[in-house]
């Protein structure tokens, strides 16, 4: 039986928020990280296990940037009308490259961060919406604000147009294939610090090998071809107390977990 790993209140209300935000965000762009993964496994997985694969708290996508633009090809890039579509969906700056909206728990109403701040923080929730790029440009954090992270393997996505493309709501929504996808998330868990976000990331690292459309052969023999070095440091970050929780996680035995994430270093 599978474990959920966040609150479904939580969940839910990402999911709603993101069906909202791919309907404005203008294209080209790339859903990554948990929904991204969710989008690409859920119906196997559904199949298997009667439920829906693991929602997430967060929201990435990935936009192209020339750093040859000048500054107003930058200023009117979608990267560009992407920041004016968060801030005018009540999401507002959280560090280099995040944005976040506040809910209250006991009503579900959003919040200003102003109104979020006289609100005891147990009663709170915050949806976060991380915005990526695949290359720097040099005048971003001056012309457009907040410094957007970059995901180099999104360079690939965009330059060679492999973008897998998913059904949100009634948005047609390009998500990485699932070998790049698996890729990131075993360059990513190596450096998580939080508890939750490295069970997250190996729960996703199972369910990408074990039910993506294509099969787990090709997959491995993607991932391992084009990116040894994840596969080596991604199987390492997995510990045994690691796998056995994402196993819990995902309502599979610890040995058939352990099964096929280790096919990464064969």
């Amino acid at each position: 039986m599978t474990e959920e790993m966040y609150d479904r209140d939580e969940t839910g209300s990402a999911l709603d928020a993101l069906v909202k935000l791919v309907g404005a965000l203008p294209e080209p762009f790339v859903l990554l990280g948990g929904w991204a993964v969710y989008h690409t496994v859920h119906d196997s997985y559904l199949q298997d296990h009667g439920s829906p694969y693991l929602g997430s708290r967060d929201i990435d996508v990935g936009f192209h940037v020339d750093p040859s633009w000048s500054d107003d090809e930058l200023r009117s890039s979608p990267l560009s009308r992407a920041i004016e579509v968060a801030r005018g969906t009540g999401y507002y700056p959280m560090g280099s490259f995040r944005y976040c909206r506040t809910i209250e728990k006991t009503t579900g109403r959003e919040l200003t961060e102003e109104e979020s701040k006289r609100i005891p923080i147990y009663d709170l929730f915050y949806l976060y919406l991380d915005i990526m790029v695949d290359r720097i440009h040099d005048r971003q954090s001056d012309l457009l604000g907040p410094k957007a992270m970059d995901e180099p393997m999104l360079i690939k996505v965009f330059d060679e147009d492999i973008g897998v493309p998913v059904r949100i709501g009634d948005a047609r929504v390009v998500v990485p294939p699932p070998h790049l996808l698996l890729a990131m998330k075993l360059k990513a868990v190596p450096s998580r610090q939080k508890d939750d976000k490295i069970l997250k990331d190996a729960c996703d690292i199972y369910a990408l090998i074990w039910h993506s459309e294509g099969g787990m052969d090709r997959i491995l023999r993607s991932v391992r071809s084009e990116h040894p070095e994840e596969c080596r440091s991604g199987l390492e970050a997995i510990t045994d107390d690691v796998a056995r929780r994402a196993a819990g996680h995902l309502g599979v035995e610890v040995e058939s977990y352990l099964d096929v994430v280790r096919r990464l270093g064969q």
